[in-house]
Formats: structure tokens, sequence, C-alpha cells
């Protein structure tokens, strides 16, 4: 009996910081905590003792402000400080900052493009991948859309601990007629997920609430929000076909450096369970 098929583990990286840094400043049980970059390798150490990938890929949006999306929606993603629970903006900087630099050695294949949110990169990736199964790790709802297109993909929530169901209507056109408060998208007026649902499955239905109601905020969110609508999409998919072709490796000699420059906490005590899945991959 042939073996299974490897999975590929896609993260959806700072979606993953923001838990790990709640998490670390929450933590009381301990004087001396460890850098939020152990915490955040604890994490993927995790990921990949469950699904036990053959590579690992780390993906990173480009700043909020500058993304493609803001052209079309000029409040895209604009919260104002009601929404925060805490400013967590400067060790969200510090920490990118390390994780790049570590991941650059050990193994894994990072990606990142101007104006590019992890949702567009992680699209082209499994559009890439595909029909390579691929484990998404990410708790943002955007993601659901992938597997809905690609049998091969699954959405791993890493707050449940658990597979993602695949939704029954397109995530991205439920979206459309509903708004996304988080990403501070208007929908039409009184149209929530029992009502969008309806009309997805009742395209006559749904042609009729389109003249009535106008198109205008359909076409915008669907464009918004529909990951294969992106406009660079095939440059994406370029892109990532080149990264995902590029050997990598695992440098001990540089990542004992870094532990060093970045003085990271944690690091030489854990190494026994963080660093041996990351030698393996290359």
């Amino acid at each position: 009996m042939a073996d299974a098929v490897k999975p590929a583990l896609f993260v959806d990286a700072r979606n993953a910081l923001y838990r790990v840094i709640y998490a670390v400043r929450r933590d009381t049980k301990h004087q001396i905590k460890y850098h939020y970059f152990v915490s955040f390798l604890r994490q993927i150490v995790s990921w990949m003792n469950r699904f036990h990938p053959d590579s690992v890929h780390i993906f990173w949006d480009a700043p909020r402000n500058t993304v493609w999306r803001r052209d079309y929606l000029k409040t895209y993603k604009d919260r104002d400080s009601s929404q925060y629970v805490q400013d967590i903006s400067a060790d969200l900087a510090m920490t990118t900052a390390v994780a790049k630099d570590f991941f650059a050695c050990m193994g894994v294949r990072q990606y990142s493009q101007k104006r590019m949110e992890a949702d567009d990169l992680l699209y082209a990736a499994t559009v890439e991948a595909h029909p390579k199964p691929t484990i998404i790790v990410s708790t943002d709802s955007d993601m659901t859309q992938i597997p809905f297109m690609f049998a091969s993909a699954s959405v791993f929530d890493p707050k449940e601990l658990q597979i993602v169901p695949v939704p029954v209507h397109h995530p991205a056109q439920q979206k459309a007629l509903m708004g996304d408060k988080a990403d501070s998208i208007d929908g039409y007026f009184n149209i929530g997920p029992k009502k969008s649902a309806v009309l997805l499955e009742d395209m006559a239905m749904m042609e009729q609430f389109l003249q009535e109601r106008g198109r205008r905020i359909y076409h915008l969110n669907l464009l918004l929000t529909d990951l294969s609508l992106c406009p660079l999409l095939l440059k994406n998919r370029l892109y990532v076909r080149q990264k995902m072709a590029t050997p990598v490796t695992f440098d001990k000699a540089k990542v004992n450096e870094l532990v060093k420059q970045h003085k990271v906490m944690g690091f030489l005590s854990d190494w026994a369970d963080l660093v041996p899945p990351f030698m393996r991959l290359s």
C-alpha cells in the first residue's frame, strides 16, 4: 500500500502572532517569560506534530495601509481605538522582524509581496500546490473559501484545534451580500447569513434582488472578498511557484547567532523540542 502524500503546512503568520502575543502577555504563571518567537515556534511545532507536513510555508501581510484593496475601498480594514483590547503594534513589529530572520535559515519558505495580504498569497500557493494536500492554519474566516474551491486544501483553526467544515455556500459571495465588519466592508441592509444563503440557492431570486437593490455593493464587495479576483493573481502564482521550487536549508550556526543577537529567551532550553522538526524539513 502506497504511503499517503504528506501535506504542505501553510501558516497565516500575522494571524498566529496576534494570538501568541496576547497569550504571552496574559500569562501570569511565569515571572520570566519566554520570547514571543519561542511561543510562535511552539505553536508551529504542535501543528507539525499533528499533520506531519513535508514542508512549512509562512505567509506575511503587507502593511495594512498599502494593500491593493484600499484602492477600491479607502476604509478597508480601518478600525477605531475601541476595537482594540490593547496596543501590541510594537511587539508585533519586533516579533515579525525576529521571525523573518530565523525562518530564513530554518528550512521554511516565506512569502511576502508589496500590497498583498497573506490571503492573496495563500490562495495563489494553494492553486500552485493543487492537487497536493495543503493545511492552512488561520482563524480568518476568509480562508474558508479556499477549501470551498479546492478539495486538496483544509483550514485548521488553531484556536478551536479542529479542521473547519467546508462551507455550503461560497463564503466570498455570502460576504459580498452581508458585508464584513472585521474588514470594515458594508453589505446590504438587513441581509445576514440566513437571507444571503436563501439568495445564493435561488439564482432567479438573486437576480431580482440585485435588480431591486443595485449591483454596485455586491460587485465591489466581491472584488474585496473573493481571493480568486485578485488583480495580480497571475503574478502571485508565478512568485509562489518560484519560491516553492527554491531549495531550503537549516543553518545551525546562523540560528545560534540569531539567538544571541535577538536575546531569544527560552530558545536554547527548548532546543530539543523546537529545532529537530525544522532540521528535518531541509
